[in-house]
């Protein structure tokens, strides 16, 4: 069980090695070797750009439709919170997900814009005036 306090480390191997105070005594190497660490981030900056997250198509499509409208402002923070992380891949995922939420959103909006629309009027289906 872990006592809620951090693993005290001691630099006592090497400059890239550390031992850790704990009672198996774990041994813990620190690099900036690319092939061990997060393939978006090498020495501190990100590769690549930052994905276009949607949140002002996002918004809109909130005020259109407050039902479905906050999918895709989730999906956006979710893409700006994966971008700080560092991982472009999952970033990118979540942007997608929002734009095709948003559009998803508007379709579903017109559609059932379209019904109602029919359903109050007083047109009838094949284009006539009802009796």
């Amino acid at each position: 069980m872990s006592s809620g306090r951090p693993v005290q480390t001691n630099p006592n191997i090497g400059p890239d090695h550390y031992e850790a105070a704990s009672k198996w005594n774990k041994e813990i190497l620190i690099t900036t070797d690319p092939v061990f660490v997060n393939k978006a981030v090498i020495n501190g900056r990100y590769i690549g750009r930052k994905p276009h997250n949607y949140l002002p198509l996002a918004i809109l499509v909130c005020i259109i439709n407050p039902i479905m409208g906050p999918l895709g402002i989730l999906f956006s923070v979710m893409s700006n919170r994966s971008y700080a992380d560092g991982d472009i891949k999952y970033s990118q995922k979540w942007a997608s997900y929002s734009f095709m939420s948003s559009m998803i959103t508007i379709g579903v909006t017109i559609f059932l814009a379209i019904i109602v629309g029919f359903s109050l009027s007083p047109l009838g289906i094949r284009g006539g005036h009802t009796p």
